[in-house]
């Protein structure tokens, strides 16, 4: 069963689950989504939108548990879904298995506030970052610290249902000015003041641990392209072994008794060459399917975990094999063309047959068929306008 997350991070668990014939039941509380077009989905369980109402969320989860014969597993896919999870967890595990930590752990990684200060505790490196209050704080704050600098919020979901993107970049007092305003209109969105780290380099560590805390399976990987450009999810990714980073971010995990998925995500400063990390996701990450495709199925490895059926060792992904987010990464290399920040012979790499894809797939192929067309029907115009600046 799984629930929440981007289009791609829930059709990359299914298609995983329903390719090795085990039963998959989708939470279906979008009517719009691509992924109730899959032909592994067993079967659509409605239920009401968790952003509405955790309690009709809940009630429906708890409903069909009483209902089964067999005990199944939850994966959650988005925040605010893990964070629903890990809050009744006591009740659902009457019921399901669920690979998510305390309330309390999960929330030390959803809540940025809490992650920076947990961070700056344990001496890991990470960006600098400032903690307002109120608006009249940040206004005030704001004013001080030095530009460029973005305003970013303490909970991902509830900032991108508001204002669809992941944060605000500040280059003067006049983007200070006009984003305080915004936020006064939304006065339950809670941010913080964070410095951009100057570099390109970025990497990803995804992972799965038990119960005990002990690490099952695990992936790294680069992300080439970003979509948007500046500050976006990996567009297009390679899978990448860095032994010093993944050392350290599973570290910080096992000492704080972490069970369940977890995605690092870190960028390289240009100023001292050395990782700084950014976040860490308690859930599946939109590029799951990367690591299953060379060598290492992490929510199979949660599953058998789940079941008491996994006995093999400790297993790490396979390096340079690519997987890119159908259209967003053409939409990034466009923009990149149009910007001169990439040329033509730079993207070579990218035209490699055996590239893993977010959605589109030949064995599932409905998905990518009617994303195809609501993507066209969406980007028609602004893709129009890019080619045209870059003169193809």
């Amino acid at each position: 069963m799984t629930s929440g997350g981007s289009p791609a991070n829930r059709l990359g668990i299914i298609r995983g689950f329903g390719r090795k014939n085990i039963p998959v039941v989708y939470l279906d509380f979008d009517s719009s989504s691509i992924v109730k077009y899959s032909k592994y989905i067993r079967m659509r369980l409605k239920c009401g939108n968790p952003a509405d109402s955790e309690t009709e969320y809940i009630s429906t989860l708890l409903g069909f548990g009483r209902q089964i014969k067999d005990r199944m597993m939850i994966i959650p896919a988005g925040d605010r879904e893990v964070l629903i999870l890990a809050k009744f967890k006591q009740e659902l595990e009457q019921f399901y298995s669920l690979p998510v930590s305390s309330f309390e752990k999960i929330q030390k990684l959803v809540n940025k506030k809490e992650f920076y200060k947990w961070l700056t505790q344990e001496r890991i490196s990470h960006p600098k970052t400032y903690f307002p209050e109120s608006n009249d704080d940040l206004q005030m704050m704001g004013q001080v610290i030095p530009y460029p600098y973005i305003i970013k919020p303490v909970y991902s979901h509830t900032f991108q249902e508001e204002f669809g993107q992941k944060c605000f970049v500040i280059n003067s007092a006049h983007d200070l000015d006009h984003t305080v305003r915004r936020l006064r209109m939304a006065p339950t969105v809670e941010v913080v003041i964070q410095e951009i780290v100057p570099g390109k380099e970025a990497h990803s560590i995804y992972m799965y641990l038990d119960v005990k805390s002990r690490l099952l399976g695990i992936s790294g990987y680069d992300k080439i392209r970003h979509w948007p450009v500046d500050f976006g999810f990996g567009s297009f990714c390679r899978s990448k072994w860095r032994p010093d980073l993944i050392k350290r971010c599973v570290e910080l995990l096992q000492t704080a008794g972490y069970y369940g998925f977890a995605e690092a995500e870190l960028i390289r400063d240009q100023r001292d060459q050395q990782y700084k990390l950014l976040e860490i996701n308690p859930r599946t990450t939109l590029q799951n399917r990367l690591p299953a495709s060379c060598g290492v199925d992490i929510e199979y490895i949660a599953y058998l975990d789940s079941m008491g059926k996994y006995t093999t060792r400790m297993t790490r992904c396979g390096e340079d094999v690519s997987w890119v987010n159908d259209f967003a990464d053409v939409m990034s290399v466009l923009t990149q063309l149009r910007r001169k920040q990439t040329r033509i012979s730079d993207l070579s790499s990218s035209l490699n047959p055996n590239i893993v894809h977010s959605i589109a797939s030949l064995d599932d192929a409905a998905p990518f068929i009617i994303y195809s067309i609501q993507s066209l029907l969406r980007g028609a115009r602004h893709i129009g306008r890019m080619v045209c600046a870059t003169g193809f």
